[in-house]
């Protein structure tokens, strides 16, 4: 191939290149390289950034994960427990005679107020004047003992 033949081919077009525009075309060419570079530069430097930010977020979330996972297993673990105790609990309120029990602490009030009855029945037959005479009868009997047992002091 002679190099007119090769300027056709390298221009496209049947009409030969001079060598200015295949300069001009050239320059072009390496602009447009340049440009191109730049932008992979840009391109590369986010994606550097953007797999540290991804590998932070992965370390935020790992961290959490190592402080937050052993206080859910013991909260887990106190609500079975909880439950467990909610469940015998309710099992023997289940098996519980509620109306048994209201009726025995009702008889143990109502016997409780009879003996309280009686008690203060037995008080009120209790003659406080002979009583009062009975305790000084005592005091001037034990009076003249004590006086001659505190001589051998």
């Amino acid at each position: 191939m002679n190099p007119q033949e090769r300027e056709k081919n390298i221009s496209g077009s049947g009409n030969p290149m001079t060598q200015e525009e295949f300069h001009a075309m050239m320059e072009e060419i390496r602009a447009s390289n340049e440009t191109q570079a730049k932008y992979a530069r840009k391109q590369y430097q986010m994606s550097v950034l953007s797999a540290l930010a991804s590998f932070l977020a992965l370390a935020v979330v790992c961290l959490a994960c190592v402080w937050i996972l052993p206080k859910v297993n013991q909260s887990l673990t106190d609500l079975n427990v909880i439950m467990s105790d909610l469940k015998v609990i309710t099992s023997e309120l289940a098996e519980a005679d509620l109306a048994g029990m209201i009726a025995d602490v009702e008889n143990l009030i109502t016997s409780s107020g009879d003996s309280m009855n009686e008690a203060m029945g037995k008080l009120n037959e209790i003659d406080i004047e002979k009583l009062n005479q009975a305790i000084s009868n005592l005091s001037d009997a034990v009076e003249p003992l004590a006086t001659f047992f505190n001589r051998f002091r």
